[in-house]
């Protein structure tokens, strides 16, 4: 009976260490190097109840693969990856929930400077684009440009080349005019990178305000919002201004979002609530990626 009477005691315990055990969030963010992997590691670190594990991946089309596949129960995406991953699976999107905005990110179009570009609604089947492997934030928000504009998008080639090399081929102009990054302003690429080019790149114009107006999540809303990027943001690689310094360039906008999936979310309520609030608490810091000084 006493041997009983401990083993039930021994049971009780454990099971009580099990329910302190905080819930664990494995949470998709993207390269080890970039902010969103970043911005997983602060999220983190302000969350006490609920245990985040921060996944490395391929980005975004590849962190909405694994929260569909159940390899992850939340992740940060372009909110255009919706938009792209929504025409192939839209089953899955219906069950993934948008918990909150991260920042705001530029669609930068980097074009070698003899190519006298202008806009990005200038390019045409002659010329080619670096957006990088699939599944990058380039090559998504291309993607997406294209399933809203097929007409004007899909006759120019593309290229699968990214980061500096990316930027070495454009720079040279023969294979390649021209690269699309996505980026927060004053990423460190741009700042540094990109304008140690500045003799033979420039920046265009990506404000194809079309693209506002029939770019469509599957709710209907906007996915893209019109912007600019500041006058003297990049002095080496902005165009001169008409009197001095460099002038302000029209951009495409769009939020990096953090989703959820909502199974999780269903059978973990009370920790989702935790979760949401360790977010808010987390987001200023998170802000700061996106405004380096």
């Amino acid at each position: 009976m006493k041997k009983l009477l401990l083993a039930a005691i021994a049971a009780l315990a454990m099971t009580s260490v099990a329910h302190a055990e905080p819930e664990t969030f494995r949470l998709c963010t993207g390269n080890g190097a970039l902010n969103y992997f970043k911005a997983g590691h602060m999220f983190k670190a302000a969350s006490t109840s609920v245990k985040i594990e921060v996944v490395e991946t391929k980005g975004s089309l590849d962190n909405l693969d694994k929260l569909s596949n159940g390899q992850c129960d939340g992740a940060f995406v372009q909110s255009d990856a919706m938009l792209v991953y929504s025409s192939k699976n839209a089953k899955a999107i219906s069950g993934m929930e948008r918990a909150g905005v991260l920042y705001q990110e530029q669609a930068h179009m980097i074009c070698n400077r003899k190519l006298d570009l202008g806009r990005m609604v200038n390019l045409n089947k002659s010329h080619t684009v670096a957006v990088g492997p699939d599944g990058s934030g380039a090559r998504t928000t291309w993607d997406a440009f294209v399933l809203a504009d097929k007409a004007r998008y899909s006759v120019v080639n593309t290229d699968s080349r990214s980061g500096v090399r990316a930027l070495s081929a454009v720079a040279e102009g023969t294979q390649v005019q021209c690269a699309l990054v996505i980026t927060a302003l004053n990423s460190s690429f741009m700042k540094n990178d990109a304008q140690q080019q500045g003799d033979n790149v420039v920046l265009v114009g990506t404000d194809d305000r079309d693209m506002t107006k029939t770019a469509k999540d599957n709710r209907g809303n906007a996915v893209y919002t019109y912007g600019e990027i500041p006058a003297g943001t990049y002095p080496k690689i902005q165009p001169t201004g008409a009197v001095y310094g460099t002038k302000a360039i029209g951009t495409i906008q769009l939020d990096a979002i953090f989703v959820a999936n909502t199974d999780w979310i269903n059978n973990n309520e009370t920790a989702y609530d935790k979760l949401l609030r360790s977010f808010a608490a987390a987001k200023p810091q998170i802000q700061k990626l996106a405004q380096p000084q």
